[in-house]
């Protein structure tokens, strides 16, 4: 896939990297084998994901959820805020790109309180990354999963607790699946039922391999929160005196997305 296609399917700006995008499409792919499929979205953003569906005929139903207008925590020790981004901003962002929105359906809240029918062949989970956000997204839109079925997660490393409690919980329900991390990419996918049992690195993406990446995935993290929350001065004053040389300040954690 090369440039001109990610121009074709993602020509709105988004928080994903060009192998997130890549993922998405090849799944976006897998998918069209179907007769149709349904697709929802927790986290839309200004809508720079929903694209490669909104375009795809052969998706039935584009469902986006995303708890608007707020300060959103992060386990990086940051808080993003996307006060400025509203529902109507990522709708004409849509229109301004002349894709069609006929299919698409937005709810502007949690998913826990979402009360909408249907059930989806892909769900993908991009909202709050905080662990406890993560996994609560992930019980309230397993309910909305069709038997076969993938539900895929961004910023891996950022969640990666989240993703070993979901392991857990769906080993200790004897579901049948299969969780994967997509090689260089920041997504992880479950694969339900049937899908499971395909070899995911021919058929869709290549992947590595689980486990390894959630031992690497603790120390990732706990760089980019030492990172984002503290900032080192080195005092030529101080050391020039025997005194220890350094002062440790606690930066802000609030960022504004626009």
């Amino acid at each position: 896939m090369n440039n001109r296609l990610i121009k074709k399917f993602f020509p709105i700006p988004t928080q994903t990297s060009l192998e997130d995008k890549l993922v998405i499409l090849s799944i976006n792919r897998f998918l069209s084998r179907k007769k149709f499929f349904e697709y929802l979205e927790i986290g839309s953003y200004l809508g720079g994901s929903l694209t490669p569906f909104l375009m795809n005929k052969k998706c039935k139903k584009v469902m986006s959820i995303d708890h608007r207008n707020q300060i959103l925590d992060d386990e990086r020790s940051e808080k993003f805020s996307y006060e400025k981004v509203s529902e109507n901003m990522m709708i004409e962002n849509l229109k301004n790109q002349k894709i069609d929105i006929t299919r698409l359906r937005t709810y502007n809240g949690d998913i826990k309180n979402f009360k909408g029918f249907g059930k989806y062949d892909l769900v993908f989970i991009d909202g709050i990354h905080t662990d406890k956000n993560t996994f609560s997204d992930f019980l309230y839109s397993f309910d909305k999963l069709k038997k076969n079925s993938i539900i895929i997660f961004h910023d891996s490393v950022v969640i990666y607790k989240a993703l070993v409690l979901i392991n857990e919980f769906l080993k200790k329900n004897n579901h049948i699946f299969k969780i994967i991390k997509f090689k260089s990419s920041g997504i992880t996918g479950v694969f339900l039922g049937n899908i499971s049992k395909i070899n995911i690195s021919a058929k869709i993406y290549p992947t590595e391999n689980f486990d390894e990446f959630i031992k690497n995935a603790e120390k990732s993290l706990l760089i980019q929160q030492l990172t984002n929350r503290v900032d080192i001065k080195f005092k030529i004053s101080r050391f020039l005196k025997n005194k220890f040389p350094y002062k440790f300040i606690i930066k802000s954690k609030k960022k504004t997305i626009v």
